[in-house]
């Protein structure tokens, strides 16, 4: 094994991964947001915390039929009021990528970053699938997740909008408290 044939199976992969976001179409942009919106505000009424779900989820057209669906700050550098907040204690943001085609939409890109709990480790994860392939596809393949490391990225499946919400609300989240060893001792 040479690193040469590590970078054409990550490129294979990325090859596969842009295959399957070209066919994948999804409702009407607005559509998307409705159905965000409606996942997100059932989640917060199961929830001590309360999270104005019309107030923190933006919908933005842009040039080339380009729609962009935000909740809180594209890029997380502390906790603010624009962020989907949960009783564990970690709180969401993401920003999702879509361009409207025939009466549907194509998922072009998506960042969502949960940071966990204060004290937690890893502090956060952030789902990404970018919008155009990288050179290296091996150190910065097209979907991927960090896992608390800025310059680390694993290859991810392919996930919708919603997936990734199920993953974060209905596994991550759910094991907060079973992360208590890996909180970091004082």
């Amino acid at each position: 094994m040479t690193l040469e044939e590590a970078r054409k199976r990550a490129s294979s992969l990325d090859l596969r991964i842009r295959n399957q976001v070209d066919g994948l179409l999804l409702h009407r942009p607005y559509e998307v947001l409705s159905d965000i919106r409606a996942y997100l505000m059932r989640r917060s009424d199961e929830m001590s915390v309360r999270n104005n779900t019309w107030k923190l989820l933006k919908f933005r057209g842009e040039a080339n039929g380009f729609w962009l669906i935000t909740l809180g700050p594209s890029i997380d550098k502390r906790d603010s009021a624009d962020h989907f907040h949960f009783d564990s204690g970690a709180r969401l943001s993401f920003l999702i990528v879509l361009r409207e085609e025939n009466n549907r939409a194509r998922l072009i890109a998506f960042r969502y970053q949960y940071q966990l709990p204060d004290g937690a480790s890893p502090n956060f994860l952030r789902f990404d699938l970018n919008q155009a392939t990288h050179e290296n596809p091996l150190t910065e393949p097209l979907c991927h997740l960090h896992p608390g490391l800025e310059d680390v990225r694993l290859p991810l499946s392919l996930h919708t909008p919603i997936e990734i919400l199920d993953r974060i609300f209905f596994v991550i989240d759910k094991n907060i408290p079973g992360i208590a060893v890996l909180r970091v001792q004082p």
